[in-house]
């Protein structure tokens, strides 16, 4: 996928989009929803998509296990933000600040934002704050957080693949189209930009474990709040249900840690993608979601 986006070269955005569909079969839009104006903005296909072929890729920021303390909002990480998808490992991926993807000032998305870009005040904070301060709002090293913005800058922010965070539920009577599943990309030089993500690894020599599912386990909120509080949203593979004990990834493979949608059946040009979203039962779900297989809800959150 990112060879094909290598392929088309310096193209306009409508000749690039034929250049990659011809290279890769397939290329993603985004436009109204079928299922409605109250379901906004879903992902489309154009071109047509076999079985088992990668559809699009998750983008944003990856925190990677005890780094989510660097999240914006933590730890209420799930208030204001629906785009949040956990990986199997406990990997959390952010794509909000990606937005649609492009600098075009649509006022959704804010690349790459805190915790790697700071304002004014945050900036102050984190340089000069209180330890109180420092304690219950942590921030990255100013070191890192240059590393990161310069790697968070030089991705391609015109990718057609990269809006995962936009597939909606099937309304009911309709089967899912795609599932999730994890993938860590090696850092190749020569098509690093085509990957949408940027890792946020824990400090070095920190050893401790706190993954989405430690915040959930946090022992002095209602198991209902909790997992508000992180995201009635937050969903993912099988894998990463909330565990009793959950272990650090590991880090500082050089790989870039992503999720991606893959096809369960054929898919024609033009259709709209679809992801069971498996929210926790543990929760009251919103009013238009339907469960695709309550028996497989219930054995995922028991």
């Amino acid at each position: 996928m990112a060879r094909a986006l290598r392929a088309r070269g310096a193209a306009t955005r409508e000749a690039g989009r034929r250049a990659t569909t011809e290279a890769y079969g397939h290329h993603c839009y985004l436009d109204a929803s079928t299922i409605g104006a109250a379901a906004g903005t879903g992902v489309f296909v154009r071109g047509n998509v076999g079985a088992g072929r990668v559809v699009a890729t998750y983008p944003g920021l990856t925190y990677v296990g005890s780094a989510v303390r660097y999240m914006k909002g933590y730890p209420r990480v799930g208030v204001n933000n629906e785009y949040l998808m956990a990986r199997s490992d406990g990997c959390v991926i952010d794509g909000k600040p990606w937005g649609r993807g492009s600098d075009e000032g649509d006022g959704f998305g804010d690349w790459p934002g805190s915790p790697v870009k700071l304002t004014e005040e945050e900036e102050r904070e984190a340089d000069g704050g209180s330890f109180f301060t420092r304690l219950l709002r942590p921030r990255l090293p100013r070191e890192r957080r240059e590393r990161l913005l310069a790697e968070c800058m030089s991705l391609e922010r015109d990718n057609p693949y990269a809006c995962a965070h936009f597939a909606n539920h099937p309304p009911e009577g309709t089967s899912p189209n795609v599932i999730v599943a994890t993938v860590d990309i090696p850092s190749d030089p020569d098509t690093r930009r085509y990957v949408p993500n940027v890792n946020i690894e824990p400090d070095d020599g920190d050893k401790s474990s706190e993954s989405v599912w430690s915040i959930i386990r946090d022992g002095e909120r209602t198991i209902g709040e909790r997992v508000r509080d992180v995201s009635a949203s937050l969903f993912g593979e099988d894998a990463d249900k909330p565990k009793a004990k959950s272990t650090e990834p590991t880090s500082g493979d050089g790989s870039i840690r992503t999720l991606v949608l893959v096809a369960t059946r054929d898919i024609e040009d033009g259709e709209e993608i679809f992801l069971n979203y498996r929210l926790s039962t543990h929760v009251t779900p919103p009013s238009w979601y339907t469960r695709v297989d309550p028996e497989e809800d219930d054995r995922r959150w028991a």
